[in-house]
């Protein structure tokens, strides 16, 4: 009876995962959408039969996926696969909201070097030049309309400096992509198993979210760093500039999360740390001197644990 259950579960996710590729490569709106829930029947199936079978489900969204989809529904049933067999043990084995982020983002991260490398050496196509040449044209066509020596031409140029600089950001943009990517997963994820009355670990009030110390000694490492001028495409700079950036933001969260501490110690309506929040990360490309004081409340609050004190203050 319980091996009829869960060949049945696994039929039935089987399915589910398929139409929810085949709404992925044929609905261009939806299926950006839908490429975060591709996980979601895997990890399913994985709660309530664990791994051993979950890699027999996901082989068979493997060949399904090439015979309906070709290379792009195989490599979006490898992708997701793997993230949905890892994130799927994670939550049956009861790990913490934070332990099922890491082992999403880590296997994200793989995921995006399979497949950069993938698209390099089989499909000779260079995601990363493509990127920056595909950039660059577009200043080009933008440069035609203004006059040169103008502000405007001036916006270009330094348009054209951060271009430039997008190969020796790509291991900063994987871990952020992974990390967001495997979030936004799992929050969904969470909305499924909350509507199945599924028991799962959930992440605490944002307000009470912590960050080790020793972050905030590796951010003063890359800030060190930083002075010492690296000469620019060396491996010590890319180390500099990609660690610097992580960490910066790191100490957002970490200072977004005082800001929401003090706005339930002082009973501050819920959608006013909401939009703080997003007026810092809207307004950090024309007024980063927001994103700067809450980096540093992040600093403060690390080094002297600032929400503590303002959460023990009458």
């Amino acid at each position: 009876m319980r091996k009829t259950s869960t060949i049945v579960d696994g039929a039935v996710m089987s399915g589910i995962y398929i139409i929810l590729m085949l709404i992925n490569l044929n609905v261009p709106l939806i299926g950006t959408f839908t490429f975060f829930l591709l996980p979601l029947p895997i990890i399913l199936f994985i709660i309530r039969h664990g791994w051993r079978p979950g890699l027999l489900v996901w082989a068979v969204t493997f060949v399904l996926s090439g015979v309906i989809g070709g290379m792009s529904g195989i490599i979006y049933a490898f992708l997701s696969g793997f993230a949905g067999i890892v994130m799927g043990e994670l939550y049956k084995r009861k790990s913490s909201a934070f332990g099922v982020l890491l082992g999403g983002s880590l296997v994200g991260i793989l995921n995006l070097l399979i497949l950069l490398v993938f698209a390099k050496y089989l499909l000779h196509f260079n995601l990363v030049k493509e990127t920056e040449s595909r950039f660059n044209q577009m200043i080009d066509q933008a440069a035609k309309f203004y006059k040169e020596g103008g502000p405007e031409a001036a916006r270009l140029d330094l348009l054209r400096e951060q271009v430039a600089m997008i190969p020796y950001m790509l291991p900063m943009s994987i871990i952020i992509g992974a990390v967001l990517s495997s979030l936004l997963t799992q929050w969904l994820v969470g909305l499924v198993l909350k509507r199945m009355r599924m028991e799962y670990r959930t992440f605490p009030p944002f307000r009470d979210w912590s960050f080790p110390k020793s972050f905030l000694w590796y951010y003063i490492l890359a800030l060190i760093l930083t002075f010492t001028g690296p000469e620019q495409g060396s491996g010590l700079y890319i180390l500099t500039i990609n660690l610097y950036i992580i960490l910066s933001l790191v100490l957002v969260v970490q200072g977004l999360t005082v800001i929401f501490s003090y706005a339930e110690k002082r009973q501050w309506p819920k959608a006013l740390p909401i939009f703080i929040a997003v007026l810092v990360i809207f307004t950090s490309s024309f007024l980063p001197i927001l994103l700067e004081v809450v980096k540093f409340l992040g600093i403060i609050d690390l080094g002297f644990e600032l929400k503590k004190r303002i959460n023990t203050r009458q």
